[in-house]
């Protein structure tokens, strides 16, 4: 009999808020003194953002905000150590001396994307599209786990020879597959699927030791439901699976897939506790468990399935009758200014302004057309779908008063225009559940699209043929889609304790808090040591009103009692405003925070950092820097990656490609 997860209440704490602080004062910060540049030896770096394929836009984010730096160990002379793949993917070593204060890199060894076994031209043409960025994870001084973004798993040991000079040597490779463990792997190389290594960690001693590491992937199409008996609709969207893996650490290091998760977002957060006993994974979403072991697929209990997975075979035939056109445009198109949004949707032609109902508060939007098959409303060519907005959450606040619709029955234009009531804040989509409609831009594609209506209209009005068919087609509402922003009301992030047999053991209750960011990565030898009875992990940054909110999150190795829980997450800092600030950032890349709580960090566009200190006391402004990289790099170069590798001296290295 399954138990229910412990729930973990995220409580703030009322002393370390500080309700009189009123800003940040800007202070400067001297490149000259503080700032130091350090080419990449050739090759360099370059990243292709996306390849030729259809991505959709959750796995275009993944890819905006991929960190392409890996943290390493120390060397045995106290180095620290970053890795990055060049133009040639090699793998290469950056080695920082915090006495001299500069860096020496180390080519390692070459990563090849596919295995000498897959030369079948299908095979790779099935594959290049879709591939990952490669991925590393050291898992001790000497030894590192690589990915190769095509579905291939490496461990590369890394030599030191005696004059310092560093080289790699790849110890084992292999393809993940992930089909069952019965089908043999050589009959299944499409089945092999570019992942991202999440996390990895040498778990035990001695002769018990293995690698306990995690990947995620997009999951394949023809495969995108959690069981069989859910509708083809749901086939369209993005689902992502994320694997708990077992690895030897000798010949013939047998890998075995220990359970898998499924959600439709990439972990925001995730750490393996350091005893192997689980971990903790962070998202906007919750994840089912779909499989537990290797070889064998973890049955859902009809009691067990969400309530939009129960459901009747004649609710599923209805379905799937709704949606069998898998074509699918945006629903409407938007721009905006630093004031206003303006919202275009298109609308069958000789619609009247009272079948429109139209409301707005000061952070839903009501939209719904009322539909009249005996009239000309049905005079619409079928790429327009009908909106409806159920009262759906936006984006940003914005001020009813000063907001307003207008439509223009003759061609079917109904425009939307908000004022947003906090000016200067750059919108990233119009709707708080992000529908993936991107902003346009360029204003000749609102001329365009006007003139692509007239266009229609006229033809439409000179047509005798009948649209009923256009109608059916339009009855299933846009809106729907939206009304799931209904389940993650504000983003809260949620955070779940799993154990390593893919049990639920406590996750954070519903209504919390946004995600911001996690801070900087460390050793688990250095900050993450075993204190007492509790193993503890990076911690997280979460929006509370205007406050970021640092929480510290950890797992007691020895619950002294039976019902206590798995996962404790405790307020410890708080980053002053900085959840209103970081609001305002229109192209954040990166976002980390302090180990020590000392400051926080935004990465935006292509060469600024936004720093934001800390004081423990209660003061009424913090301090701010900051930096700027454009003297220093090529002005239209973006920034790729972010580690910190000087903990106390506050040191972090950025990279950035040549080009």
């Amino acid at each position: 009999m399954s138990t229910q997860p412990y729930i973990v209440t995220l409580k703030p704490k009322r002393l370390l808020l500080n309700p009189k602080f009123e800003g940040y004062k800007l202070k400067l910060f001297d490149e000259r003194t503080r700032l130091q540049h350090f080419p990449l030896p050739p090759p360099g770096i370059s990243i292709s953002r996306f390849s030729g394929s259809k991505l959709s836009y959750k796995e275009i984010q993944n890819r905006i905000h991929y960190n392409h730096l890996f943290l390493g160990y120390e060397t045995i002379d106290k180095k620290s150590v970053c890795f990055y793949f060049d133009k040639e993917f090699y793998i290469s070593m950056i080695e920082y001396d915090q006495t001299s204060n500069f860096i020496t890199t180390h080519r390692l060894v070459n990563i090849p994307q596919f295995l000498d076994d897959q030369t079948h031209t299908e095979v790779r043409d099935a594959l290049t599209p879709n591939l990952e960025y490669p991925s590393l994870k050291a898992l001790s001084s000497t030894l590192l786990l690589v990915t190769s973004g095509s579905g291939m798993i490496v461990l590369v040991k890394i030599v030191n020879e005696e004059s310092n000079n560093y080289y790699g040597k790849i110890i084992h490779q292999t393809n993940i597959n992930i089909c069952s463990e019965d089908e043999p792997m050589d009959k299944n190389m499409s089945n092999r699927i570019p992942f991202v290594i999440l996390d990895g960690k040498i778990v035990g001693e001695g002769d018990n030791a293995y690698i306990l590491f995690s990947i995620y992937y997009t999951v394949p199409r023809q495969e995108n439901s959690i069981t069989d008996n859910l509708p083809k609709d749901n086939s369209r969207k993005i689902l992502f699976d994320v694997s708990l893996l077992k690895m030897s650490l000798e010949h013939p290091y047998c890998i075995q897939t220990l359970h898998t998760l499924r959600g439709t977002e990439t972990p925001l957060y995730y750490n393996i506790d350091i005893h192997g006993d689980g971990y903790v994974i962070g998202s906007n979403v919750e994840y089912d468990i779909i499989k537990r072991s290797s070889d064998q697929e973890f049955k859902v209990d009809e009691l067990d399935k969400p309530d939009n997975v129960v459901q009747s075979k004649q609710d599923i035939e209805m379905k799937e009758t709704k949606f069998d056109n898998d074509d699918k445009v945006a629903p409407y198109i938007w721009t905006q200014t630093s004031t206003d949004l303006t919202i275009c949707f298109q609308l069958a032609p000789d619609t009247p302004k009272t079948a429109v109902h139209c409301n707005f508060t000061q952070t839903h939007l009501s939209l719904t057309i009322d539909i009249d098959s005996n009239t000309n409303n049905t005079d619409l060519f079928p790429q327009s779908p009908i909106p409806c907005y159920a009262f759906t959450h936006l984006f940003d606040l914005i001020d009813p008063s000063s907001s307003l619709w207008t439509i223009e029955p003759k061609i079917g234009l109904l425009t939307l225009h908000l004022e947003k009531h906090h000016h200067n804040t750059r919108w990233s989509h119009v709707f708080q559940q992000d529908d993936g409609v991107f902003e346009t831009i360029d204003p000749n594609e609102f001329a365009e699209f006007r003139e692509r209506l007239e266009k229609y209209t006229a033809e439409f009005n000179d047509s005798k043929i009948g649209h009923q068919g256009i109608l059916d087609a339009l009855k299933h509402p846009i809106g729907h889609e939206m009304e799931e922003s209904i389940d993650f009301e504000n983003h809260a992030a949620i955070f779940m304790w799993v154990d390593i047999d893919g049990k639920i053991g406590a996750k954070t209750s519903a209504g919390g808090h946004e995600f911001i960011s996690r801070q900087f990565e460390i050793e688990i030898s250095d900050k993450q040591k075993l204190i007492s009875d509790v193993s503890p992990m990076p911690s997280v940054c979460l929006r509370s009103d205007v406050d970021g909110l640092v929480y510290t999150i950890s797992r007691p190795s020895e619950r002294s009692e039976p019902n206590a829980s798995s996962l404790v997450m405790e307020h410890s800092t708080t980053f002053n405003a900085f959840a209103f600030v970081q609001a305002s950032k229109r192209e954040k890349n990166f976002v980390f925070h302090d180990p020590d709580n000392r400051f926080v960090m935004i990465l935006e566009g292509k060469h600024h950092a936004f720093v934001y200190w800390h004081n423990k006391d209660r003061v009424k402004y913090d301090d701010q820097f900051v930096v700027d990289f454009s003297e220093k790099i090529n002005k239209d170069t973006d920034i790729i990656g972010v580690q910190m590798v000087a903990s106390k001296e506050a040191v972090i290295m950025v990279l950035v490609p040549d080009s």
